[in-house]
């Protein structure tokens, strides 16, 4: 069993866990939140994240239609009042980059941390 409960549902499960750290540039400040989750519960989050993907050759997001969009509400953004950096370290895997603008007033999904809003 993992010595630490899955962020989503708080629950414990055996095998590994994915360690995710978040970072949210907001206005001058920053803040973070990191967390661990079960790989059932990553594979579901990364289906969602797979779209803001950092290529780590080019440095850049793999759906170049993505990078138009707010990581938080999935609409188009003109300009960015902030900016969501997310890396994981799946299981066995390397680890993965995530990137996106944020609207004012959009929040994050409270799995990715209950604070990290631009209030």
């Amino acid at each position: 069993m993992a010595g630490q409960p899955c962020k989503v549902g708080m629950h414990f499960h055996r095998g590994r866990s994915v360690n995710v750290y978040v970072n949210l540039y907001w206005r001058g400040g920053t803040q973070r939140a990191s967390g661990r989750f079960c790989t059932g519960h990553w594979a579901e989050i990364e289906r969602s994240l797979s779209e803001f993907e950092v290529d780590a050759d080019s440095s850049t997001v793999s759906d170049t239609e993505a990078q138009g969009l707010c990581f938080a509400c999935l609409e188009p953004r003109d300009k960015p009042l902030g900016q969501a950096f997310i890396t994981s370290y799946p299981s066995k895997d390397e680890r993965k980059d995530y990137w996106a603008g944020v609207h004012e007033g959009c929040y994050l999904p409270p799995y990715l941390g209950p604070y990290l809003n631009n209030t």
